[in-house]
């Protein structure tokens, strides 16, 4: 058995760290209007998110993992989230384990994310884990479409 299961949880409440004030105005403490927001705004608004997630991800990783990379476009409405596992332990986990924590985290981040923002805007949310050897392990993309199921 791996430390997987830890580490996904962790990573599922990281998450919730990063969607949960979706709709906080990062400028003014009133709600955002990111779909008419300009893309100076929405590329802060994305960066304050990114930080969010990130300082989230610290405090619940276990240290496990690390981020190692953070990549915000509001151009294109994307934040990308890059996972480095750490340790031996995490160069296998098998498959079954990894669909499970991907649906999980996935369903996270769609269920706390603003409807609006997934629902009336292009925004997405890449989160990519690597194997500690470098080797990609799994990607959870949210996204209005791969959210569809998780919102009402």
């Amino acid at each position: 058995m791996t430390d997987a299961p830890k580490i996904f949880i962790g990573a599922v409440a990281a998450i919730g760290g990063f969607v949960a004030t979706a709709a906080v105005n990062p400028f003014k403490g009133e709600p955002f209007d990111y779909a008419t927001a300009s893309i100076e705004d929405k590329q802060k608004y994305l960066e304050r998110k990114a930080k969010n997630f990130s300082r989230g991800f610290n405090l619940t990783k276990g240290g496990s993992s690390d981020i190692s990379d953070t990549y915000v476009d509001a151009e294109r409405d994307l934040v990308s989230i890059s996972v480095q596992m750490k340790g031996a332990n995490n160069g296998y986990i098998p498959t079954s384990e990894l669909e499970k924590a991907r649906n999980l985290i996935l369903k996270t981040a769609c269920t706390l994310t603003e409807r609006d923002l997934l629902t009336e805007t292009n925004f997405k949310m890449r989160i990519r884990f690597f194997k500690p050897g470098g080797a990609s392990l799994m990607t959870v993309e949210a996204d209005g479409d791969s959210c569809g199921p998780y919102i009402r």
